[in-house]
């Protein structure tokens, strides 16, 4: 694999609009401003390519003069016997899937501000992120610092949806700043510098084949993914394989061969974005179903019932190679999560009563959560009762400090209102990942049990010594502790613990290295044919996400993630002209969905199969309102349209009024 680092500061060549090549530090930021309008680079335009679709567009993609190849990664991942998947007696359908660059599109654009530090003698640094170690070792390591010298801190961030979860190099250039001046320095995106150079995702050219026997039953699947990383080697080198094994999507797929390559350009490096591939991937199988529908002239949600792995094989090794075990699903009813929808949906007319056609789009998935491992949680009871936690993940609104403290109070017998959480400060607890991928619920969940648990423990066994019982056959209520049955025999918390307080530090590894969520969506879409507006009139979202931990909070992310969907599916489109002209930094250019776009609230329906991959039999949520909704939306759209036009493809995402009415007149 071909690396490029991004650099810090780049002096010799810029590879993307707004690349950093000089930094200007002033006292106000009015000051700066007019100091770096007075920065007059001396500049050779190179041969440049924008994003892949501008590349691929213009022919094959360059990036820096001097590079031989723009490739940094060519892998094919295969399993199963893909010749007789593909064989003379099987039916095939194909289709070639383009997906623009989506940008992270927060509430808030990034900021940082940094400032030494007296208690450590170092720096603290209050930044906009999803992940504080990751950016307290970029400083420590840029500035030669020991790391326990370097507070990261993220109270505020303002929104992050994965593109916040990297450290960026103004994170890096502030504390440099802070560190050099001995005073503090800050710096705050505007919208179009965060547009420009905040990580962005999708940008794939996916090309798929798939196979079944004349009955529908799944053959196999095959294609072609061109990847689009930018111009530097960044997180958004690892989305290949996330695309590629959420093709599999809730299907029994004897068969893979898909070939995938990264590729560098010259566009903003990528990056995590809501789902994190998983739609990519998800988009491919689903569309490509639905064209396997149509040659076998089967029902889409008839060809899907088929090929649904069964609960009866549940945990299900799919024979996607991954670790030691290969990829294994833990938990679902993927066939009950199909019915449900639906019978919900019910019967779809044709047409709106003012003629509009009308489709129906079904999408089946299954989504990886929950990575990474020794996730810390630390739990304090003071003397006075109260109690204070303390978790290394970062929130942005997820509502992390609520869903833990819920966990602590259960697990320890605690007042929720007496558990005070305090999340994202590197000061507290040793390293923990980053917040993305589903995965704070069963990392910092278990991670937070286990460390309520133990702690409950030790404060019950000290207990038992005063009440001279055993401490199994204690209680906590009402601020003491009881023995069970004699309520009369019973200590207050403050005679339990010392003036110094009890404290327990946990952290949590799972048994399994995923979790499985899964789910169904279903569209009913109307088109207007003469102008390609497209309506969602109604929308269905069954979700199997584990046991919930706070219903609203499941809800609230059901409802995001609904509304990330629409925006990829028929709004978000980050452009790159060929030569690497960035037209999109803005909201003026750049659309994201509001509340017209999103009228048509989702109509939820929830299941709980258990999983053994934790033991609280958490799974994430926070991307499955996400990841079938382009797959979805983009086959209502299809279906309505070929009621006017027979062999219509919804083949390119966003799905925009322009592109409805070139493929009906074409």
């Amino acid at each position: 694999m071909v690396k490029k680092p991004r650099p810090i500061l780049n002096g010799e060549e810029a590879n993307y609009v707004g690349e950093a090549f000089a930094v200007v530090v002033a006292e106000t930021a009015y000051q700066a401003q007019d100091a770096a309008e007075q920065v007059a680079p001396e500049l050779d335009q190179l041969p440049g390519a924008g994003d892949v679709l501008a590349a691929t567009a213009a022919g094959a993609p360059k990036v820096h003069a001097d590079t031989e190849s723009n490739v940094s990664r060519r892998k094919t991942t295969s399993y199963g016997d893909i010749a007789s998947a593909f064989g003379a007696d099987s039916v095939t359908a194909q289709i070639r899937l383009t997906t623009s660059r989506v940008a992270g599109a927060a509430m808030e654009p990034r900021a940082v501000t940094a400032t030494p530090d007296d208690e450590t003698g170092g720096l603290k640094v209050w930044t906009s992120t999803q992940n504080v170690f990751g950016v307290r070792e970029a400083i420590a390591g840029a500035l030669e610092l020991e790391q326990d010298i370097v507070r990261v801190v993220a109270e505020d961030v303002g929104g992050g949806f994965g593109a916040k979860g990297s450290a960026f190099p103004e994170e890096v250039l502030v504390a440099l700043a802070a560190w050099r001046l001995k005073r503090p320095a800050q710096w705050v995106a505007s919208r179009s510098e965060d547009g420009a150079t905040t990580a962005q995702g999708h940008g794939s050219v996916i090309e798929m084949e798939i196979a079944s026997d004349r009955d529908g039953k799944l053959r196999g699947l095959r294609g072609r993914l061109l990847h689009d990383m930018g111009a530097y080697s960044a997180s958004g080198a690892s989305q290949p394989d996330i695309i590629v094994s959420h093709m599999l999507s809730a299907y029994v797929v004897p068969a893979m061969e898909v070939e995938s390559q990264v590729v560098f350009t010259n566009a903003v490096p990528s990056g995590f974005i809501r789902g994190g591939g998983r739609p990519l991937g998800n988009y491919a199988v689903e569309r490509a179903m639905d064209q396997l529908a149509r040659a076998l002239d089967i029902p889409p949600a008839e060809l899907r019932r088929r090929n649904l792995v069964q609960p009866e094989q549940i945990p299900f090794t799919t024979g996607y190679p991954a670790g030691r075990r290969g990829l294994v699903y833990d938990s679902g009813d993927y066939p009950r999560l199909l019915k449900i929808t639906l019978d919900k949906v019910g019967a779809v007319p044709d047409t709106t009563e003012d003629g509009r056609p009308v489709g129906l789009g079904i999408a089946c998935c299954v989504e990886s959560t929950g990575f990474g491992g020794g996730e810390p949680a630390k739990l304090r009871i003071n003397k006075d009762g109260s109690a204070e936690l303390y978790i290394g993940s970062t929130p942005q609104g997820q509502g992390h400090q609520t869903m833990a403290a819920q966990v602590a109070a259960d697990r320890l017998g605690w007042a929720f209102e007496k558990i005070k959480v305090t999340a994202a400060d590197t000061k507290h607890v040793p390293e923990a990942a980053l917040t993305a991928g589903s995965r704070s619920a069963v990392q910092v969940g278990n991670a937070t049990a286990k460390a309520a648990t133990a702690l409950r423990k030790r404060l019950l066994e000290r207990a038992g010594d005063v009440l001279e019982a055993d401490a199994a056959d204690l209680v906590v209520e009402d601020g003491a502790i009881a023995v069970r049955g004699a309520p009369a025999k019973r200590v207050p918390i403050s005679e339990v613990v010392p003036d110094e307080g009890l404290e327990v530090l946990e952290s949590f590894d799972p048994k399994r290295p995923l979790a499985y969520s899964s789910g169904c969506h279903a569209a009913v879409v109307a088109v207007d044919p003469d102008t390609g507006q497209v309506e969602i009139l109604r929308y269905v979202i069954a979700h199997d996400t584990g046991k919930a931990i706070n219903e609203l909070i499941v809800e609230g992310q059901m409802h995001g993630g609904y509304a990330h969907g629409v925006g990829y599916a028929l709004f978000e489109s980050a452009v790159y002209d060929a030569d690497g002209t960035y037209r999109t930094a803005s909201f003026l250019d750049y659309s994201i969905v509001s509340t017209g776009e999103v009228a048509a609230e989702p109509e939820l329906l929830h299941i709980d199969t258990p999983t053994d991959a934790n033991p609280e039999g958490f799974k994430g949520a926070g991307e499955s309102g996400t990841i079938p909704a382009p797959a979805a939306i983009s086959a209502a759209v299809e279906n309505a349209l070929r009621k006017r036009k027979p062999d219509a493809v919804v083949d390119h995402l966003p799905i925009t009024s322009d592109r409805i009415v070139a493929i009906l007149g074409s």
